[in-house]
């Protein structure tokens, strides 16, 4: 066993729940590593949920259409409050 606890810094040191501190602070990242960072969150839970490793093909595929729908919903939502604020909100 360990004679002291790891230091908080540390990059192997254990992730607490109780810790609200992301890991990786997301807002630093610059554009290319935020792509690569959910690709891998995407690989992980393709992997949970097919109980197999994602082929690369599977993960684009799905980044992809992670990437359509988001902005799909942010579009229509900010497209939506902009009428609203102009008095144009469609009835429907």
């Amino acid at each position: 066993m360990w004679s002291r606890p790891p230091a908080a810094h540390s990059l192997l040191a254990p992730h607490s729940v109780e810790d609200s501190t992301p890991l990786i602070a997301e807002d630093h990242i610059l554009p290319e590593q935020k792509k690569k960072l959910l690709k891998a969150k995407i690989a992980v839970a393709l992997h949970d949920e097919l109980g197999r490793v994602p082929k690369k093909e599977e993960i684009e595929q799905v980044f992809l259409m992670a990437r359509v729908m988001y902005k799909a919903v942010l579009g229509l939502h900010f497209q939506r409050q902009q009428q609203k604020k102009n008095g144009q909100l469609a009835i429907f």
